[in-house]
């Protein structure tokens, strides 16, 4: 080929591509201006370019977003995660999906979201994003099952169900009633260690006892528990009460029901120093576990046996955290765990749990606004940085490809393979070389 003509056509090349990288930069520019009819000119004459480019998708669907024209968002946002999966377009079709009340769509596209952005501070609030929509799809199942009550099938009760109902604190001081919050949810969180057992979720108890009218301590009469396991789905339910015993100490007693026949098993009690109320609540586990007839491996009992925190003041404040958001108190109760994460720094039960409420209290009583969203979106993008990725294409691409995650039904999903983007154009597929450098056969 003559040099004149290699000439021409690396010239023209280049020309386009700055022609493109002009639209796109041009496009930017008028979004952040708020001139999104004219970002959206330039941003689609940059697409039509370089249909491939994942980055430009998004800025198309941030445009559609901000005038509120969800569907067209929807499909940019679609078309960017065809191309390539990314946190941020996972992250808008969260809150796409938030705002038109599909939170079933949304829980599964936060959940990619936050893998895809991996560890930091915005993948930490997606994911209490995520925990906060399930809770409320929780809630919502909790409130169908008290509507149909009569529908309800005890026969269809896993045999392996068991619910911990808060527990009774009410023969207390007014200081220390909260800790029975807090016993209750230590009792659940070893529960749940053993493989045998399924424990149901705390938000779903509570929307039960709210409904049932059965008051903020749970069930103080074994009568009603046959109903409450049955509008639950539990076999089992765990009661509980805690009381006062001498100047510094208090009392730990239980029974346990089953929902299908109505038993009442022993009590089981525990009694101790409210500074070593830890051992107290591990002793009535294992109790529980000699009720149930339930073996345990070494691996299941060192689990339990392990101790989220030691510190009395930390576990006070963890409890009137769970008191406070049972009442739908969520500032307050993200405080009172930020408090017992600051009185132990490695209590990370409370601390995660902090972050959560930070997330429920923005999210108010339900979705289906824009200002639900407006200040998740601010607080998260901002933690994102310009790039708004957390990973890069080769591991992006490795996760995709072995099925990490796997979606058939939304194929935005962070586990969907790359299908060709709109106008056809390059996918990468991600093919490379992972060394792994180790002694693999350690413990």
């Amino acid at each position: 080929m003559p040099r004149h003509v290699a000439a021409a056509i690396l010239v023209l090349a280049l020309v386009g591509a700055g022609c493109s990288q002009g639209y796109y930069g041009r496009g930017r520019a008028a979004s952040e201006k708020g001139d999104y009819d004219t970002a959206l000119e330039m941003l689609y004459k940059a697409v039509g370019e370089r249909p491939d480019d994942y980055r430009a998708w998004n800025d198309i669907g941030l445009a559609w977003y901000r005038m509120d024209s969800l569907d067209k968002a929807e499909e940019a946002f679609a078309a960017s995660n065809r191309i390539k999966p990314n946190a941020i377009s996972n992250l808008y079709l969260g809150m796409i999906f938030e705002r038109t009340g599909e939170i079933d769509k949304a829980i599964r596209v936060y959940g990619a979201a936050g893998n895809l952005q991996g560890d930091g501070e915005a993948g930490r609030m997606i994911r209490d994003r995520l925990g906060v929509l399930i809770d409320r799809k929780l809630v919502e199942e909790a409130r169908l099952a008290v509507i149909g009550e009569d529908t309800l099938s005890v026969a269809s009760i896993p045999d392996n169900s068991i619910a911990v109902i808060n527990f009774d604190g009410s023969a207390l001081s007014p200081d220390l009633q909260p800790m029975a919050f807090g016993m209750a949810e230590f009792v659940a969180m070893d529960l749940s260690k053993i493989s045998k057992l399924k424990v149901l979720e705390r938000v779903k108890i509570n929307v039960i006892l709210e409904e049932l009218k059965l008051g903020e301590s749970g069930i103080a009469d074994a009568g009603a528990a046959p109903r409450v396991g049955k509008l639950l789905g539990s076999r089992k339910i765990v009661l509980g009460s805690v009381t006062g015993s001498g100047d510094s100490g208090f009392r730990l007693d239980g029974r346990l029901v089953d929902s299908a026949l109505g038993d009442v098993s022993g009590a089981h009690s525990g009694e101790g120093d409210l500074d070593k109320f830890f051992e107290v609540e591990k002793k009535f586990v294992f109790a529980l576990l000699d009720t149930l007839d339930i073996r345990i491996s070494k691996e299941e009992r060192d689990a339990i046996e392990k101790v989220p925190t030691e510190s009395f003041l930390a576990f006070m404040a963890f409890s009137r955290g769970l008191q406070y958001e049972s009442r739908g108190m969520y500032d307050d109760a993200s405080r009172a765990f930020g408090e017992a994460g600051e009185a132990d720094p490695g209590f990370s039960e409370a601390s995660s749990l902090a972050g959560k409420m930070e997330q429920a209290a923005l999210y108010g009583g339900g979705g289906g606004s824009p200002s639900q969203t407006d200040g998740f979106e601010q607080s998260v993008v901002s933690s994102m940085g310009t790039g708004g990725d957390g990973m890069d294409d080769m591991l992006t691409a490795n996760l995709v490809n072995s099925n990490f995650i796997v979606s058939d039904e939304l194929y935005w999903n962070y586990g969907s393979w790359a299908l060709a983007p709109p106008g056809g154009g390059p996918v990468w597929r991600g093919y490379g070389i992972i060394i792994i450098r180790g002694n693999l056969d350690a413990d």
